[in-house]
């Protein structure tokens, strides 16, 4: 019983979320690989999408519905992906504030967001990614976030400077 309660003791514990100031080199990882990924969406690169994901992936769509209900919509990985999925809009991501979770070769980021369509914002929301290292390399294994068209003010950072990926 003793070396089992030493060995509990012994375990790395959780990484924290990303404080203020710098984050860790394993949270900047992530990180990079987040920014590369919304970035993808931005510009909807789906060859870089479909290369930054795991083959089995999910993703979960929860759009506010009105009183506590939610309308949530499931859908593989792969469907954003498939370049025949594409309109004509253009799109654009941002993220800022992100939680990072590390532990071993899985990752979480949870992170408030506003998307644009055609340069007007459409919605924020709260993006939750989880990655797995693949060879070295973070991939997004399942993505699900809310859709907000009302919550912009309540989410939006106080200071814009904070706001992901650069550019």
């Amino acid at each position: 019983m003793l070396a089992l309660a030493s060995t509990s003791a012994s375990a790395a514990p959780l990484a924290p979320t990303v404080q203020a100031g710098k984050p860790s080199d394993a949270e900047t990882s992530v990180l990079a690989a987040m920014d590369r990924y919304v970035t993808a969406i931005s510009e909807k690169d789906t060859r870089t999408i479909a290369s930054m994901q795991t083959p089995e992936g999910m993703t979960y769509r929860a759009r506010a519905a009105g009183g506590d209900a939610w309308e949530v919509v499931a859908r593989p990985s792969s469907y954003w992906a498939d370049p025949s999925k594409a309109d004509a809009r253009s799109h654009r991501e941002r993220y800022w504030s992100p939680t990072v979770l590390i532990r071993g070769g899985i990752a979480v980021v949870w992170a408030p967001y506003e998307f644009w369509i055609d340069g007007k914002t459409s919605h924020c929301g709260v993006d939750v990614f989880d990655f797995v290292k693949v060879d070295g390399a973070w991939r997004v294994s399942n993505s699900m976030w809310t859709v907000e068209p009302d919550a912009c003010a309540e989410l939006r950072p106080e200071d814009a400077s904070s706001v992901r990926p650069a550019g």
